[in-house]
This record gives C-alpha cells, sequence and structure tokens, in this order.
C-alpha cells in the first residue's frame, strides 16, 4: 500500500501547516527543558558553569533552611536501612535520644538520594539528587498535559506558565528552606489527574502504569496530599465511571489506588504509627490579622507584586479555560481541573485565616493551584489564537499580539526587568560552612568532650539550620541543634530564645537549673541571646571557657555540678552510640536497676535478654527516660530498637 501510494502522483502530501503545528511546540519545549535545566544548575552557582558543577558536586552541604537536617536524617536512616532493612532509627546524638521516623519527610527523599550513592554523609549525593528531583518537573507538566488532551501548542504554553511560576519567589523560598516534599508531590498530583483523564479517553497498560507511577510518587514526596488523590479519584469515578461498561477498567483503576499504598507501604505502616510525635506548625504565625479581602490581596503567600499579578492573571484565564473546555465537551478534564485547583486555592486561603488548616501546612497549596490553573489557562490562550488566526490571518494575529505585548510592556517595564532578571539565573543556594560555622566546630571538638551533652540555643527566625550537621562533624551530642523548628516533641526540651524546656530561663533558680543539667547530662551551654548570657554568667556552676561568632555574638560555657555521666542511677560507662545500637560497659544497677539519661521508647530491645527496658519518670517532661532492670553487675548490654 505504501509503495502504491508513492507511485500514485495524486496522492496529497502531508500538510505542512500540521508538521509545524506539531515541530514548533515541540521545539519550543525543548528549549524549555533546557532553560530549567540551566536554571536549576545556577542554584549551584555562582557562575560560570564549570563553577557550578564543582559546587553540584563537591562535598559541601546546603546550609539553609532544612536542608541540613534531611541530610543528616537521610544519612542515618540510610545506614539504617541498609543495614536492618528499616528506615527507623534511634538517635541517641540529639535531643536525649530520639526516633527517626518518616515523619520527617524532607528526609525521606534525602535517604533513597545517599542509598542510591551508598550509604555514607554524602552531600553531594544530596545536592545531585534535589537537582534531579527539579528536572522532574517539565516531564510532569508535559505528562499532564497530553493527559488532559491539550494540543502541543497548549501544553508547551501551560508548561512554560507553569515553570515562571516555578521560578518565582514562593517556589524559590520553599527551595531554599528545603520544603521539596509538596510541590514534588503537587506535580506528581498534576500529572495523575491528566493520567487518569487519558485512562478515561484511551485505557492502556502504559498509561495505568503512569497512574501507579504518580500516585506512588506523590505519596512518597508528601502523605498529606492523599486526601487530594482520593477527593480527585471520586470526583473522576462518578464523572466518567458510568460510561465504562467493562469490569475490567474500574477494577484497574481500583487496583491503581491499591498498588500506590503498596508500593509505600513499607514506611506508611511507620508514618502512621509515630505520627503522634510530630508537633504541630507553626500556623498562627501565618495567620492574617484581618480577614478581610484587602488582607487576603496582601498576603505574603502570594510572594511580591509581580508574583501577584502573575497569579491573578493565570486564575482568571484558568477560570476562562475550564468554560471552554466545559463547553467543548471535555467536561471530564474541566471538572478535574476545576475540583483540584479549586480545592487547594481554598485550603490556601483559609490556611491564612485558621490556626488549625495553618498547622497542618496548607499555606503551601496556592502554588499547586496556579499549576492546576496553567492547563486550562493554556487552552483559553491557544482558543483565542486559533479566533484570531480565523478572522485575520496568522500574520495579523502575530501582529495584534506583539502590539498588545508592546503596549503592556511599556506601562510594566519594572515589572517586566525584574522578571528577566528572575528568570535568567537562579539566585543560589547557600552551600559550604563560612569562615564562623568552621570556627565555631573547631571550638566546639577543642573545648568540649563525647562525655555530656552540649545545650544549644536555637535563634527563632534564622535562616542557617546548619547546626543539625554538628553530631557528624563533632562527634559530640547535642539538645537543640537539630530541630530548631520543633518537628517532634523530643525537640521542646532545647534552649529556644531565653525560654529552656518552655520555660523563661531568667525564672529558673539555680537549682532548677543544676537538675536540668543532671538529668540531661549537659556539660556545655552555647548561649547567643544576650538574655541568655547575663543568665548564665550569673550563674556559679557556668564558667565562660569561649567566645563564638555567627551573624552575631555568643558565648560557650561549661556547667560544673557534676561529673559527666549518661547514668542517673547505678553505674555503667556508654562504649558506643549510633543509631544502630547503644553498648555499655561494666554495668552495675542500685536497687537492680539502672536509670540512662536517654529518652524511652516503645520497642527497645536488650541482650542479654535478662535486661529488662522499662519507662522511668522524667519530672522535667512528658518524654520518660529509659530504666533498665537487671539483678546483677553485667559486662556489657547491647540496646537496639525494634519499632515492628
Amino acid at each position: 500500500m505504501l509503495a502504491a501510494a508513492k507511485l500514485n502522483p495524486d496522492t496529497p502530501p502531508t500538510p505542512a501547516p500540521a508538521c509545524r503545528a506539531f515541530l514548533v511546540p515541540v521545539g519550543c519545549l525543548i528549549l524549555l527543558f533546557a532553560w530549567h535545566g540551566w536554571m536549576v544548575l545556577s542554584l549551584f552557582g555562582p557562575l560560570p558553569v564549570s563553577a557550578a558543577w564543582q559546587r553540584l558536586l563537591s562535598d559541601e552541604p546546603i546550609v539553609t533552611g532544612k536542608h541540613p537536617a534531611n541530610l543528616y536524617l537521610g544519612t542515618i536512616t540510610a545506614r539504617a536501612l541498609s543495614a536492618t532493612g528499616s528506615g527507623c532509627c534511634y538517635d541517641p546524638a540529639n535531643d536525649g535520644g530520639c526516633p527517626v521516623t518518616p515523619i520527617h519527610s524532607g528526609s525521606r527523599l534525602a535517604q533513597v538520594f545517599l542509598l542510591a550513592a551508598g550509604t555514607g554523609y554524602q552531600p553531594a549525593a544530596y545536592k545531585v539528587g534535589l537537582a534531579l528531583t527539579c528536572l522532574l518537573t517539565p516531564l510532569l507538566l508535559l505528562v499532564a498535559g497530553r493527559g488532559f488532551g491539550l494540543t502541543w501548542s497548549a501544553t508547551a504554553m501551560a508548561a512554560t506558565a507553569a515553570l515562571v511560576l516555578w521560578w518565582g519567589q514562593p517556589q524559590h523560598h520553599a527551595l531554599r528552606e528545603g520544603e521539596v516534599e509538596i510541590w514534588l508531590g503537587a506535580m506528581a498530583l498534576l500529572a495523575h489527574t491528566g493520567l487518569l483523564i487519558r485512562f478515561h479517553c484511551a485505557p492502556g497498560v502504559g498509561c495505568w502504569l503512569g497512574l501507579v507511577a504518580t500516585a506512588g510518587l506523590g505519596c512518597f514526596a508528601q502523605p498529606l496530599l492523599m486526601p487530594f488523590f482520593a477527593i480527585l479519584g471520586l470526583a473522576y469515578y462518578f464523572s466518567v465511571g458510568a460510561k465504562h461498561r467493562m469490569l475490567l477498567w474500574h477494577v484497574a483503576l481500583l487496583a491503581n489506588g491499591v498498588a500506590a499504598l503498596a508500593i509505600n507501604a513499607f514506611w506508611l505502616r511507620d508514618w502512621l504509627t509515630f505520627w503522634w510525635l510530630r508537633a504541630p506548625c507553626d500556623g498562627a504565625s501565618c495567620l492574617l490579622p484581618h480577614r478581610t479581602l484587602r488582607t487576603l490581596w496582601e498576603a505574603p503567600l502570594w510572594g511580591g507584586a509581580l508574583d501577584r499579578a502573575a497569579a491573578v492573571g493565570l486564575l482568571a484565564s484558568g477560570f476562562a479555560g475550564i468554560w471552554m473546555l466545559h463547553r467543548g465537551k471535555q467536561r471530564p478534564a474541566a471538572r478535574m481541573l476545576a475540583v483540584g485547583g479549586g480545592t487547594m486555592l481554598l485550603l490556601a486561603f483559609l490556611g491564612v485565616s485558621c490556626e488549625a488548616l495553618g498547622q497542618v501546612g496548607h499555606l503551601g497549596l496556592l502554588l499547586p493551584a496556579l499549576w492546576f490553573a496553567a492547563f486550562p489557562a493554556a487552552h483559553a490562550w491557544t482558543r483565542v489564537l486559533c479566533f484570531g488566526r480565523s478572522r485575520i490571518g496568522g500574520l495579523g494575529t502575530c501582529v495584534l499580539g506583539l502590539v498588545a505585548a508592546a503596549g503592556v510592556g511599556w506601562f510594566v517595564q519594572p515589572a517586566l526587568a525584574q522578571l528577566w532578571t528572575r528568570l535568567s539565573i537562579a539566585e543560589p543556594l547557600a552551600i559550604g560552612l563560612g569562615r564562623e560555622e568552621k570556627s565555631i566546630v573547631d571550638r566546639l571538638i577543642l573545648y568540649t568532650g563525647p562525655e555530656a551533652r552540649i545545650l544549644w540555643e536555637s535563634r527563632p527566625g534564622e535562616m542557617s539550620h546548619w547546626t543539625a550537621l554538628l553530631t557528624l562533624l563533632t562527634g559530640r551530642s547535642y539538645i537543640g541543634a537539630l530541630d530548631p523548628v520543633h518537628t517532634i516533641q523530643h525537640a521542646k526540651i532545647g534552649l529556644v530564645g531565653d525560654k529552656l524546656n518552655d520555660l523563661p530561663l531568667s525564672s529558673m533558680s539555680d537549682l532548677e537549673l543544676e537538675q536540668y543539667c543532671r538529668l540531661y547530662n549537659v556539660g556545655w551551654i552555647v548561649a547567643w541571646s544576650p538574655a541568655t548570657g547575663k543568665r548564665l554568667a550569673n550563674w556559679s556552676s557556668a564558667k565562660l571557657v569561649a567566645k563564638v561568632s555567627e551573624a552575631g555574638n555568643g558565648w560557650l560555657f561549661a556547667v560544673q555540678p557534676h561529673l559527666p555521666t549518661f547514668t542517673l542511677k547505678g553505674q555503667a560507662q556508654l562504649v558506643h552510640a549510633d543509631a544502630h545500637h547503644i553498648t555499655l560497659a561494666d554495668v552495675v544497677p542500685e536497687d537492680g536497676v539502672i536509670v540512662l539519661s536517654l529518652h524511652y521508647q516503645s520497642g527497645m530491645r536488650a541482650l542479654p535478654s535478662r535486661v529488662v527496658i522499662e519507662r522511668e519518670p522524667n519530672v522535667l517532661s512528658k518524654l520518660d527516660f529509659m530504666r533498665l532492670r537487671v539483678a546483677g553487675p553485667v559486662s556489657r548490654v547491647t540496646l537496639t530498637w525494634d519499632e515492628r
């Protein structure tokens, strides 16, 4: 048949416009992907490219936001997963002993990055993994656009709009703060929604596998998005389910959700088990003082003025596009985009108005809502262009569009200059310890030892949380260095500002300070606020041993009320302590028990088996200490944690 077509002179050739309608937008997508890759690389700048590559592959960590904590937690959980087959472990080096579980959301991605490169402390593996995660964004956008049934031109427009928003102020803030999971999960949800529409129009094995992959990725990145997957799935089924008569289609749709949960079952069980450990987010700090349209319009969740204008324009175009999709007999896509984007937009607005929702973390849903709006908005734009081309021709439409763009640009020149600066190169992430941080590490190694803990005063509002890496950098145990934002309850025992264990330090007596330091085996205190420094200077049991500096002056005090020991009752030598096991030597009980300055956690096991682990009430906190009941002396005791 093909040969006959070639010999037949009357066979019409493939129209050139159809070819251009495919090649031009695909070429634009390729350029868009290349630009996005350039922006991702510039995150690890400065330029030239060789310098950015060098910083990307160096062993210097990202030191802002949650990145240091993600790197530390990913390191110890990757080691635990490699050694025991479980991603949960007990960390004796921070906050008096705390469990590390999947509720530390950013650590799950870091765990994958570090497992792929080995199980050691590898900042380069974390940075490469972060870069690859960023590069997933345009691919997921492409899957979503084609799934929704948009043309290549509309898909290219939607991807462009979404990536321009992606490099806006709110998303760059999320990148700097290490909030990777929310946008990755939202992108996976968007691609999953598009594939649902594809599965309705052209069901197949490839599409089903894509549904499983996107649902699995979304749940892994941010399990709090699982209700959105459920809501969109129900809306989808009620919209199109009755149109499919084959039982296999319904079974496959149900199996998609089951398979996504099965993929994540190995950690979801632990996430549900230890959810109670998680402390609520500080939603009150982001609440609007007055719930009015003006305060909502000026709310910081929009970003800057340029981000706000782009968001409003995209939302308006998105509403028009949803109406066009609905009128154009693409009702399932219109409904899914409306439900997904509308729900996220509503929850984002409620997050700055309701403290309960703000504590859950719904403030970050505005940008995903705008990503949902980008696809119907692109559909509306292409329809307008097609209408103009049918009325005044392609050349006339181009001329009219250029004139309109030039007119708008004349009035918003400062905004365009700001947009050009933002989209030409990304603001680099802070990578590597500075001179002051390295000096602090050196002083801690010089003036402290592993026989006692260091109480680190956290400073509210500080951008750099590099102190999460202090355990790896110094080999010391800390209270307050890992989790200054109090992700879990164990972090609340620390010193934040001038409050120790949630009590004003100035109101605590010397005896109370001595009791705290004895129970938690605090041998040194790093103070940053003048109030804390003054209180410790007036305490006879604290001696100033060194001054430190990092964005302000600080002081390192040595606490001298007692001999440093991790044993509160009885006698034992702490020989070794890491996330795998804790080893005690020369154990001599007192009245048949040994009490350790380590928080109790259910699931702890002891070898030999005649040693029984119990709770010891803690007068300073709801978190009890660990008590070992044994009849007589033991030469060596090994403690492990089995969360199952």
